[in-house]
């Protein structure tokens, strides 16, 4: 069996050495197209180039970028397999320009003569018009001169060393003696020693001299009522087998080399292999390096082995510019199964060696993984950052590089968090606000918020998600309970008060109560008895009988808010010695990701808060925030404060304002074994060590209550304020309960 592509891995590069030392601004002028990966030329085989856009367009890309690139250059030094080929034209001396201008007088003729010489290439490659009968030893011997001619001076000791193995070979074939090398069997090499100045491929073991590897193949059962379907058209009928024979003369060395090193996701050390064949680091480089050369030959030289090739072509093919391994394992009954003498399963095998592919994770890339992921995710974002994207569209988007459909979906959630939802593609930020906003997006239409969350289901606290949304200038409430996104504009809902002051102003500055209540019941989902009850609250003045207006004249909106509950009255508010009212916060995540926060009104209102008016902006030591106060008096982020202090999730922080300027007080966390009174106090802001009963004349001194409380009076006040935390500890130091832990 002979393979259609035996040099199916063979790319632009390969060819034109040049190519991996020019500006790659240039070359992506002359040779990029959307129809093909990027940075194709380096690694993406010209057998898959051929196959998207015909040997013919990428002929003429060629000849253009070899005219406009290196016109004074010998053509048979830029292309020098055109020498090895015999191609007309590439005699010495005679460069890009000059075989271009001798076509014809007009650059359609040049390009044409140009594209003419490539276009044998790949003629040669693909065996087009080939004889069949050309002398495999003679091809190699002008190999070998290329290669000579085109060494570098500086090419390290190991590449010189390799060279002058081959031009020995090359003299030895003159004598009448083969020019492949013969492998060294490892009993000679044992008796002898290591040879470090050169690579011998894998050993034959003896057990392997005089009988057919292939009768050993035994085929894996696969069950009476399972037969085996049989492989996708272009495919090699028996891989396993081919390879199997292939690795059935390779010693124990290469095999485990092979299947612990090369073809595994978690490689065995150079080191720990050395010691396991007492051999040293760079000798079981060098083994691996032979392991490696023994397929590339084998799949050169050996009819096995290049219908193998043409197996990884045909397999690189269907995967396109990227595949996963998975995908290789269900392309062949054969992937599946494992290479006995490795331990490994022939479709990670495959995965690994397929032309110009690059492993990344669980993906199979062709070409430069890093900038394809970069360019689709940009493209991804651009075409769905705000409105999610029609999949047929995602579709043709992801085949302009090669990406199919069937993977895209997954391609597009590994490089760049994107989702499939309802037959749309939308982006699935990384932030809670992020994903808020393309649930949005994908539904078209305002969701309470109860319908986001559900929308989420990644186990955020609906709480959490609300404030989130509230600090978000790209929501919009347009209801109670009703969210939307800015852009769509709509009448926002600023609250019961807010809506109130607005209709008075439309008004004129005065308004009938009835008229209001009417008009906002009418519009949002708000009774009209709670905007009465508004319009009787602070905030607004009574005109006349049955009209209100903003009570903004003769310091009516100035007099101080006085909330329900004072700070003393407040859950977590503790006063110092130095009369200043401290609240206690404990740190989450959503804290240090600059999430704002609601805080109590009681020190809200402390610090100079009221519902209804201008923010209150505060100063820290690390920037600026405030706290705003529409339905709940919201503290905005105090991150940069938080990690100057050197919070983390769980620590608890004491914050207090004092003229404008916000301070923050880390607690330490507590040392093991600390007493229940001790624990108790410590919530307060008190870190020394106290008895029982100072611990009730600290916490009654900390919560604003006359010295000299007993026990019960102190805890009745604290179930008060809702300081369940400190009067559970409180309560078992009181009673002399051990704790439980």
């Amino acid at each position: 069996m002979t393979s259609a592509a035996p040099y199916a891995s063979t790319s632009l590069a390969d060819l034109l050495p040049a190519l991996r030392y020019a500006d790659p601004h240039l070359l992506a002028a002359r040779l990029e197209d959307v129809r093909l990966p990027l940075g194709w030329w380096h690694a993406t085989p010209l057998m898959e180039i051929e196959r998207v856009i015909g040997a013919e367009a990428l002929s003429h890309q060629v000849a253009q970028a070899l005219r406009s690139l290196w016109p004074h250059a010998e053509l048979g030094d830029v292309i020098p397999v055109l020498r090895l080929l015999g191609t007309p034209g590439v005699e010495p001396g005679r460069t890009v320009a000059q075989v271009a201008r001798e076509a014809g007088p007009g650059v359609v003729d040049g390009d044409r003569a140009l594209a003419s010489a490539f276009g044998s290439i790949l003629d040669r490659l693909h065996q087009r018009g080939v004889p069949r009968e050309e002398s495999e030893g003679a091809r190699v011997r002008d190999a070998v001169s290329v290669i000579a001619r085109w060494l570098p001076a500086d090419a390290p000791a190991e590449v010189r060393e390799a060279l002058a193995v081959l031009q020995g070979l090359e003299q030895d074939a003159e004598d009448g003696s083969s020019l492949v090398p013969v492998p060294v069997p490892e009993s000679v090499e044992d008796e002898v020693g290591e040879q470090p100045q050169g690579v011998e491929l894998p050993a034959p073991r003896e057990a392997f001299e005089n009988h057919d590897p292939a009768a050993e193949v035994e085929e894996p059962h696969v069950g009476d009522d399972a037969p085996t379907p049989p492989p996708a058209p272009g495919l090699m009928a028996e891989p396993l087998a081919a390879l199997t024979r292939l690795v059935g003369g390779w010693d124990e060395r290469a095999l485990v080399i092979a299947g612990q090193r090369m073809f595994t996701d978690e490689p065995a050390k150079l080191q720990d292999l050395g010691e396991r064949f007492s051999v040293s680091r760079e000798r079981v480089r060098q083994l691996e390096r032979a392991v490696a050369d023994s397929l590339t030959q084998w799949m050169v030289a050996d009819e096995d082995g290049r219908a193998f090739a043409g197996h990884l072509a045909a397999v690189a093919v269907r995967l396109g510019t990227v595949g996963q391994v998975a995908e290789v394992h269900a392309l062949h009954p054969d992937h599946a199964r494992t290479v006995e003498a490795m331990g490994v399963p022939l479709g990670d095998i495959v995965a690994r060696l397929l032309p110009g592919g690059t492993l990344v994770g669980t993906w199979i890339v062709q070409g430069d993984a890093a900038a394809l992921r970069a360019v689709m995710q940009e493209e991804l974002l651009a075409a769905c950052g705000d409105t999610p994207l029609a999949w047929d569209e995602a579709v043709a988007l992801g085949l302009r590089y090669g990406v199919r459909g069937e993977v895209l979906a997954d391609w597009a959630a590994d490089i760049g968090r994107f989702q499939v939802r309802d037959g749309r593609l939308l982006y699935w930020g990384r932030s809670l606000n992020d994903r808020a906003a393309a649930v949005l997006a994908l539904h078209g239409k305002p969701m309470s918020m109860e319908d986001i969350h559900e929308q989420l289901a990644d186990g955020t606290a609906i709480n959490s998600m609300r404030n989130q949304i509230w600090t978000d200038e790209r929501f919009i409430r347009l209801d109670r309970n009703l969210y939307g996104l800015r852009a769509w504009g709509g009448e926002e809902y600023l609250g019961i008060r807010e809506m109130i002051a607005r209709e008075i102003t439309n008004a004129g500055g005065e308004a009938e109560v009835n008229a209001i209540a009417e008009a906002i019941s009418s519009r949002f989902d708000v009774s009209a008895a709670s905007v009465r009850t508004n319009l009787g609250g602070p905030g607004f003045a009574r005109t006349r009988r049955g009209w209100v207006r903003v009570a903004d004249q003769a310091g009516e909106q100035d007099a101080p808010y006085v909330p329900r509950n004072d700070v003393a009255s407040t859950r977590r508010c503790f006063v110092g010695a130095d009369g200043r009212w401290w609240y206690r916060m404990e740190v989450t995540g959503d804290h240090l990701r600059g999430s704002g926060f609601p805080v109590p009104a009681g020190w809200a209102a402390r610090i100079g808060g009221a519902p209804h008016r201008e923010p209150v902006q505060l100063r820290h030591e690390v920037g600026e925030t405030s706290l705003s106060w529409r339905a709940q008096p919201t503290l905005g982020s105090v991150k940069p404060l938080l990690e100057h202090v050197g919070a983390t999730v769980g620590d608890q922080v004491f914050l207090n304002v004092t003229d404008g300027h916000l301070n923050a007080l880390r607690l330490p966390a507590p040392p093991d074994g600390l007493s229940p009174e001790t624990g108790a106090a410590r919530l307060t802001g008190w870190t020394a060590a106290v008895n029982p009963a100072e611990a009730v004349e600290v916490i009654a001194r900390r919560i604003g209550m006359e010295p000299g409380q007993d026990g019960a009076a102190l805890l009745e006040r604290l179930a008060e304020r809702g300081d369940k935390d400190i009067a559970e500890l409180l309560e078992q130091a009181l009673s002399g309960a051990v704790p439980a832990f």
